[in-house]
């Protein structure tokens, strides 16, 4: 027994002393990492929203009907083409409600969402990035990734298949290996999780270009990378309906125009930090000139371009940033000595407060993450409508519906696939919304309204006024409202 336990000892050691010694050199950046997943875990709350609701939903029919084709749960797009890409995505979010409820679907939401931000981190260290400057520019990349990656949704499984297929395009582009084609079955899983594949393949693509440039010549090695990426976008079961689905959701989508996050970003407060990434970004970049990898020029370039683009896409350009800066920062600073052991008491006890904040969080009910939902309000709508009634609710609770009352499936006006619906049906609601031109007649046909007081108080008014109807339900969160007669 004592010889067991020393030799459980001795092997032990090493692996203690390691996880002490990476504490030390990192502490830093494990505080600035551990506050950012604490905060996002204890945020949880508010990140279950329409693109949550709509992945479980999705999920659920595709366990009881097969992978969908036609749509079937809202009244405007019955019938329309349903392309489901991120079925994959859908069903493991729906999965893990199976096994453990909203809460585990959130934590594990939490854990993609913040694996992809150390991968990112891990890699800049590799490349011989000190932790401090890594953490330097960690702080305005939280800052611009937090809003759109802290929503529950499918594309969280992307970020760190992103980070994944990044690193080994950057390393590859450094030291060509083959270990880069084993991005080729991430973009297939990808494929099947979410449309940001295709940023994926590009990157990929872009190596392989790149590196036929740089040796002046094509070779089979180079065509492969610049080619299989784009067969891989398209193993899915609705590989050859893709193309339509993929020039629709990246070109020529009319929903940009009413919806926020597809909408360009501008400068704000909010995105004030997308701003200084890329601007600082592009300083370091131009400042290092041909010292800094061709590959890693053009990867910022591409997402910077595309974080301009769409408020959704910024997250792309924070997890780059955070890849290729920190080695440029270096070059401007002497690089400082590190406090081993302030760091590793202050390490240990950031990721003590971690686990303390996921265990706190798990051991909250089902109801606390639903708190925005109330289930009165479902049950409300359900019965105003009746067996036969339809249901006009706005985009935040559209899917809500659907996941908590099944039996509204198919009586519901809309829900948040905006792809499904023509430029004529996103004009009516977004004029519904808004009260302009014959907006009332929009409520022709509908029996029950569920809105959020918050944001459509004057619609709520005037719906009141002028349909006219009455008030089946309030709350701070949705108001449930009935025509008369």
């Amino acid at each position: 027994m004592r010889l067991m336990n020393s030799r459980q000892a001795t092997a032990e050691r090493p692996v203690s002393g390691r996880l002490a010694r990476a504490l030390e050199e990192n502490g830093l950046l494990v505080i600035v990492l551990g506050a950012f997943a604490i905060v996002l875990v204890l945020s949880l709350r508010k990140q279950l929203v329409v693109d949550g609701w709509m992945a479980i939903v999705s999920g659920r029919w595709i366990v009881q009907h097969g992978l969908p084709s036609h749509d079937t749960l809202t009244l405007w797009a019955h019938g329309h083409r349903w392309i489901d890409q991120q079925w994959l995505a859908q069903l493991a979010l729906y999965g893990l409600w199976r096994l453990g409820g909203l809460k585990l679907a959130l934590l594990v939401h939490a854990l993609l969402v913040t694996s992809g931000l150390a991968g990112a981190a891990m890699f800049a260290r590799t490349r011989g990035a000190t932790a401090r400057s890594v953490t330097w520019i960690a702080i305005p990349v939280l800052i611009a990734y937090y809003p759109v990656a802290s929503v529950l949704r499918p594309q969280s499984f992307a970020f760190p298949l992103f980070a994944a297929v990044l690193w080994l395009v950057l390393a590859d582009a450094r030291q060509p290996s083959r270990r880069v084609f084993l991005t080729l079955p991430l973009l297939v899983l990808w494929t099947n999780l979410h449309g940001s594949v295709v940023l994926g393949a590009a990157l990929v693509s872009l190596d392989g270009l790149v590196g036929m440039v740089q040796q002046r010549r094509p070779s089979g090695r180079g065509l492969a990378l610049l080619l299989a990426p784009w067969a891989c976008v398209f193993a899915s079961p609705y590989g050859p309906h893709l193309p339509a689905y993929y020039e629709k959701i990246l070109v020529g989508g009319d929903f940009k125009h009413f919806v926020t996050e597809w909408a360009p970003t501008t400068l704000s407060g909010q995105t004030a930090a997308v701003y200084l990434i890329v601007l600082g970004g592009l300083w370091l970049l131009g400042r290092a000139g041909r010292s800094a990898p061709l590959l890693d020029q053009l990867a910022f370039a591409l997402t910077s371009v595309l974080a301009f683009e769409a408020v959704r896409n910024t997250a792309w350009i924070a997890l780059v940033a955070l890849a290729v800066l920190p080695p440029l920062v270096d070059r401007l600073r002497t690089p400082a000595e590190e406090p081993a052991r302030l760091n590793r008491i202050l390490s240990v006890t950031i990721l003590a407060a971690l686990l303390i904040a996921v265990a706190g969080v798990a051991a909250k009910s089902t109801s606390w993450f639903t708190s925005g939902f109330p289930t009165a309000a479902g049950r409300a709508a359900s019965e105003a409508a009746g067996p036969h009634g339809r249901v006009f609710a706005s985009s935040p609770f559209a899917d809500w519906l659907l996941w908590t009352r099944p039996e509204l499936t198919g009586r519901v006006a809309y829900d948040a696939r905006f792809e499904l619906f023509s430029a004529a049906q996103l004009q009516r609601i977004a004029a519904f919304q808004g009260r302009v031109g014959n907006w009332l007649r929009t409520a022709h046909g509908f029996s029950v309204f569920v809105l959020d007081p918050r944001s459509n108080h004057a619609l709520e008014r005037s719906l009141l006024r002028d349909l006219p109807a009455r008030v089946a339900f309030s709350s701070p969160q949705v108001v449930v409202l009935r025509r008369r007669g």
